[in-house]
């Protein structure tokens, strides 16, 4: 409540004096209003998946119109072609971790989808370091630039041989912000005794609100990982702006860029997610904001010279109120 309204405020005021008005939803014009919401993630990975795959974790779509045996089949093939359980399940429309879910085996499969309204992705699980990478197109060079990078750790406990996993969990300063979630998942294991040393990951989603603790990656900066953002953008026409989401070994890799698996590829209100690094002044947090919208809005303007189409105020209400409407539907 307190950090957002100065930005949106910075959003109107810049965008009056864009032309055309609505200019930042023509920033990606591959992604339904340039990603600002209800965009499916099939969009862009359905090309780079076709064009570059050896950047993307293999995914397919299971469809909502498929009757429920239909799906299980596709689901079934789809894991069978490929190393096997684990497998990822998450909404093709969706944000900030909402119905992501790490599955491994076919009794939570059937389940996952039997209570899934909407269309699916199910995509290959990739192990490793997650960054979220945020990208965009100089629309005065064509240049590949990094805006920002955020590392995402996944928060853990670490077994004392005395204490039940429910009492680690409220002793630890991160995992306690979230404890009815976590209760809710580990709900069978909380009176056990973990070991002496015993590590357990209490988060598997790569998402802030799920748990994940966002840190500034901005020193993983290097060229050989700008001229891989540059490979993966070119296999996707159309996609100028917003964060990649992806795993690799660990962070000598992403320096190189090698080994990049691409998880998903956000729009405009996708965040430079390094601003949620512990004791980061919310005066920089602002900052790096207003700047990522002031980007997003000139490549607009550029995109709606040359043509894309933007999206009027009241279609963008419309499909903010189609998303609320969506995340009741999902955990």
């Amino acid at each position: 409540w307190a950090f957002y309204p100065p930005i949106v405020v910075y959003i109107f005021a810049r965008s009056a004096r864009a032309r055309p008005f609505m200019a930042v939803t023509a920033a990606n014009p591959c992604l339904q209003a340039s990603g600002i919401v209800g965009e499916t993630k099939h969009d862009a990975l359905d090309p780079l998946q076709a064009n570059a795959p050896e950047y993307a974790a293999e995914f397919t779509l299971l469809p909502a119109a498929w009757p429920l045996a239909q799906r299980i089949e596709a689901l079934h093939a789809f894991i069978a072609a490929g190393p096997g359980y684990p497998v990822v399940l998450k909404p093709d429309i969706g944000q900030r971790g909402r119905g992501v879910a790490v599955i491994r085996n076919d009794a939570q499969a059937a389940d996952y989808l039997a209570s899934a309204d909407d269309d699916v992705i199910a995509q290959r699980h990739v192990a490793g370091s997650e960054y979220g990478v945020f990208v965009y197109r100089d629309p005065a060079t064509a240049r590949v630039e990094i805006l920002s990078i955020v590392n995402k750790c996944f928060p853990s406990v670490t077994g004392n041989g005395r204490h039940t996993l429910g009492e680690l969990i409220l002793a630890d300063a991160r995992a306690r912000l979230i404890a009815p979630g976590l209760f809710q998942r580990w709900a069978r294991q909380l009176d056990a005794i973990p070991a002496a040393g015993e590590v357990l990951p209490l988060v598997e989603i790569g998402a802030h609100c799920r748990g994940s603790l966002f840190l500034d990656g901005n020193h993983l900066r290097s060229e050989p990982l700008r001229l891989a953002m540059t490979a993966i953008l070119d296999a996707v026409p159309g996609y100028h702006f917003g964060r990649l989401d992806l795993r690799c070994p660990d962070e000598a890799h992403l320096l190189a860029g090698r080994g990049l698996k691409v998880l998903e590829m956000n729009g405009v209100t996708a965040e430079s997610a390094h601003i949620y690094h512990p004791g980061t002044p919310l005066i920089d947090g602002w900052r790096a904001m207003i700047r990522q919208w002031r980007i997003a809005i000139e490549i607009g303007e550029a995109n709606a010279a040359a043509g894309a189409p933007t999206t009027g105020l009241v279609a963008l209400l419309k499909l903010w109120r189609a998303d609320l409407a969506r995340g009741k539907r999902w955990f």
